[in-house]
């Protein structure tokens, strides 16, 4: 790892430390926009640090282990998706964003059609819709990609529970939304190849965030067995135990592995390459938090289901995951039938 993203994981790590773990959304973004981290992939004239795709990477990676609670991912995708646009007011909203004035994204797969030049559909998973500016959309069929504001008629905003405590996750159905109305930033071909872009980033986005939660949890359950005491023993010092520690430590190493290959091989993020490496990421690396999760908390014994503790948090993030931007089983369909064709760019 490079010098500069060294100083940057360890600035990221202090201040996540600091803020404790699930600190309140307003008091992270905060702090996100106080120290500039939106600008972290940016390209530097935009301002930005151009630390690429690797730095994303390590500022989802860092924020997944403090289970942030802010709308940092889908915050990200607006900036690059926006940095990437020929939009007239490109540098306008770039601005605003970065000072704070939130676009937030869907998370995951959602039905957006475009027809006689009104957009119709709902946006899953949109994180902090009900405290966003604009909303990015992009259409199913990729004919185009838009900012909305949600003020305007024909959008409503419906909060969608889930057990992940750590993310304010909404539906946003758009009914009859005039194109010509808002801010278009791509269309045709160009839509296309942002929208998978995007997705791409999205994957790598939720494979890091697995990969430090998976990581911070996991040190959490360490020093669980190394203080927990039976039989006049610390937990720690039977054997068994110690063996399933190893391995899961070992999935998290896989996962990182293959992160960090799938990174080095994403040279254009809107190539079908990338997409499938990005898919393969964001399954394994979920798959593995989910599962790890799951032993976590039963090392943990009583105390892992105590809401007091922090653990369940990790699970319920985790179990989120796997579902945010495409189902793991969909996307191993997916990636088996690219591998059974010849490559292509």
């Amino acid at each position: 790892m490079m010098v500069e993203l060294e100083e940057l994981q360890q600035s990221a790590r202090r201040v996540m430390h600091d803020l404790g773990l699930a600190a309140t959304e307003d008091v992270v973004w905060s702090q996100i926009i106080e120290l500039g981290w939106l600008l972290v992939s940016l390209p530097e004239n935009m301002g930005g640090l151009e630390a690429g795709i690797k730095g994303a990477a390590i500022m989802h990676s860092e924020l997944g282990r403090g289970l942030s609670t802010a709308p940092y991912l889908p915050a990200m995708l607006a900036a690059d998706i926006i940095s990437q646009s020929q939009a007239d007011a490109r540098d306008q909203l770039l601005e605003s964003l970065i000072s704070g004035e939130l676009i937030t994204t869907p998370l995951a797969d959602s039905d957006i059609t475009l027809s006689d030049n009104r957009i119709t559909g709902t946006a899953i998973a949109v994180q902090a819709a009900d405290q966003a500016r604009q909303i990015l959309v992009a259409t199913s069929a990729g004919e185009c990609i838009v900012l909305i504001e949600p003020a305007q008629t024909g959008v409503e905003i419906i909060p969608t529970p889930t057990w992940d405590q750590t993310r304010n996750l909404f539906e946003v159905q758009l009914t009859d939304i005039e194109l010509s109305k808002q801010i278009v930033l791509a269309e045709g071909l160009s839509a296309v190849e942002l929208t998978r872009r995007m997705y791409s980033l999205r994957d790598f986005a939720l494979s890091a965030d697995a990969i430090g939660g998976a990581n911070a949890l996991l040190e959490l359950t360490v020093e669980h067995l190394q203080s927990r005491v039976q039989f006049k023993r610390p937990l720690a010092m039977f054997q068994a135990l110690k063996h399933r520690c190893a391995n899961l430590k070992t999935s998290v190493l896989a996962a990182e592995a293959m992160l960090s290959a799938a990174l080095a091989d994403a040279t254009a993020l809107d190539s079908n390459t990338a997409r499938t490496h990005a898919m393969a990421a964001k399954c394994c690396a979920t798959s593995m938090f989910s599962s790890l999760a799951e032993d976590c908390l039963q090392l943990h014994g009583g105390i892992g289901m105590a809401d007091e503790h922090p653990c369940h948090l990790f699970l319920k993030r985790a179990l989120l995951n796997n579902h945010l931007s495409g189902e793991n089983n969909a996307y191993a369909t997916a990636i088996g039938r690219s591998l059974a064709q010849p490559c292509r760019p």
